[in-house]
């Protein structure tokens, strides 16, 4: 694997740069790509996104937010580098690819990830991408110690990454690291209160309406262990949530007194996409990658296509009970 100084010289030496993450991006994947947008800007890179998804609107307050907005969806003709973020495998990339000729730089900190860059910088202990982000952009030349409002917008979506994916830091992917990072971004300007609220206190009416109907169907199962939640097909667009970030109602099954898993299936086009959490020993990793999905120990996703919303549900409770041996 190569290091971050030699990422950094692709970068600088890069004419045009797309930047892409997974598909239904969460707070790592945007903050990662909208910090290190921010930051090639502010060095005078041509720097764009590439994604076929939108935004949710939580995240709307991070500069160039705007940009996530499902338009680009494949690298423009010129573009000589496209950096892909916390993304594990090509399947799941937001952008299409198949026709690109040029170079993909590959950084995430998925231990799942299949090396599919013509660089690949995985570091699984990081907690976040975001994480590797900010060492990249350091390793850049941009010094976190000049404080401004552009290294301070680099800042606020970083630290967006760090609070979401380990769960404002109470999970146990959280290392010395992972503090010493948020630490030195709160030291820049970053406003953590700031960044908390408007990550989670700022819920549309209608999210809340959507949350209700949800836990009103929550179910108990193998034994009481598994919270099992569900968004059946339809319900998103008839609260007109289409586009909602949807894993703070997955937290909610974890935290009910004796559940170990927490799985949230949403029914799509094109089929059900399932949000998997555990709170102790069970690997939903591995319970994901038996239908192609994957994440980390305690938090993982996948997609199943042509299936209902039941059939999906009992795939994965199946696995489920024989890793918690019921």
């Amino acid at each position: 694997m190569c290091n971050l100084k030699e990422i950094s010289e692709q970068i600088l030496k890069a004419k045009k740069i797309g930047i892409s993450f997974h598909t239904s991006p969460d707070g790592d994947a945007i903050g990662s790509s909208l910090s290190l947008l921010n930051a090639l800007r502010l060095l005078g890179k041509d720097s764009y996104i590439i994604s076929r998804d939108v935004i949710s609107d939580n995240f709307s307050f991070l500069s160039f937010s705007e940009e996530i907005d499902g338009n680009t969806l494949q690298p423009d003709l010129d573009t000589d580098l496209v950096i892909v973020l916390d993304c594990g495998n090509v399947e799941r990339i937001s952008a299409d690819l198949t026709s690109y000729k040029g170079n993909v730089i590959n950084i995430d900190h998925h231990i799942s990830n299949e090396n599919y860059g013509f660089i690949n910088y995985i570091d699984s202990n990081a907690s976040a991408t975001c994480e590797l982000s900010y060492l990249l952009i350091k390793e850049l030349g941009i010094d976190f110690n000049e404080k401004n409002d552009k290294k301070i917008a680099i800042g606020n979506a970083i630290y967006t990454g760090l609070v979401t994916d380990t769960g404002s830091f109470r999970h146990s992917n959280v290392t010395k690291r992972t503090h010493t990072i948020a630490g030195e971004l709160i030291e820049l300007g970053v406003k953590n209160s700031m960044v908390h609220s408007n990550l989670f206190d700022n819920k549309p009416f209608n999210k809340v309406k959507l949350m209700g109907c949800v836990l009103s169907n929550i179910e108990l199962v193998l034994d009481n262990k598994v919270a099992v939640l569900q968004i059946p097909k339809g319900m998103l667009e008839e609260l007109n949530l289409q586009n909602a970030d949807t894993s703070d109602i997955i937290s909610i099954g974890l935290g009910i007194k004796g559940v170990e898993v927490s799985m949230l299936l949403k029914e799509v086009e094109e089929g059900v996409k399932t949000s998997l959490r555990s709170k102790n020993d069970v690997d939903v990793r591995k319970v994901a990658e038996v239908y192609g999905g994957g994440g980390h120990i305690k938090a993982a996703g996948v997609m199943q296509k042509n299936i209902n919303i039941e059939a999906a549900k009992n795939n994965l409770l199946k696995i489920i009970k024989e890793d918690i041996h019921l």
